[in-house]
């Protein structure tokens, strides 16, 4: 079983302290986390298997990777942990208030950029009036039963499609499918304690 225990963070911020932390989700696409990392006093804990396919470049072949991951929201604090099938710590986040942390392994392919994995987490799980004030002007979110449309709005083309639990979110299986990258992400939830 992969420890998938919260690590204690030691090495420096990847970004500095500031009011607003932006993620580039492509040239000119800039999405603005929220200053508080979670506003909701109930407190989330949940484990996650993770399976991400993306397309090579190189070979032009289809890849995927599954990991195991462990969310610990509470309020003004995210933690997010990922490890691999070989038990090797992928990604490592630590967002507060007052800084984010974003530590990736480099045998990571560049496609699952680990600061945009966490735009995506917070794009399928987070309200959705958080996700519209962290989009970009030129960006838009469209939310029906269960389903999630991103849309680059200079273009009309679509940025990505979310399918997540209606009841909820935190319990069950989301997709997500980034049509300008090319990749997609299956999440399997369960939660691992009660909200407080």
């Amino acid at each position: 079983m992969p420890d998938l225990t919260m690590p204690d963070f030691s090495m420096p911020d990847v970004f500095t302290s500031t009011p607003a932390q932006a993620v580039m989700l492509d040239e000119g696409y800039a999405f603005t986390l929220p200053e508080q990392p979670w506003a909701d006093d109930d407190t989330i804990d949940v484990t996650q298997q993770v399976t991400a396919s993306w397309k090579n470049i190189s070979s032009n072949e289809t890849e995927t990777g599954t990991f195991q991951a462990r969310l610990s929201l509470e309020r003004d604090h995210v933690r997010i942990v990922m490890i691999d099938d070989l038990g090797r710590r992928a990604i490592d986040i630590d967002w507060t208030t007052d800084a984010l942390s974003v530590q990736a392994a480099d045998w990571l392919p560049k496609t699952l950029d680990a600061r945009r994995m966490l735009a995506d987490i917070v794009m399928v799980y987070w309200p959705l009036g958080v996700v519209r004030d962290a989009l970009p002007g030129n960006m838009s979110i469209r939310e029906t039963m269960g389903e999630r449309m991103l849309r680059m709005d200079d273009s009309g083309r679509a940025y990505a499609r979310i399918e997540r639990p209606i009841r909820d979110v935190w319990q069950g299986v989301a997709n997500m499918r980034n049509e300008r990258f090319g990749y997609a992400i299956t999440i399997r939830s369960q939660r691992t304690g009660s909200s407080s």
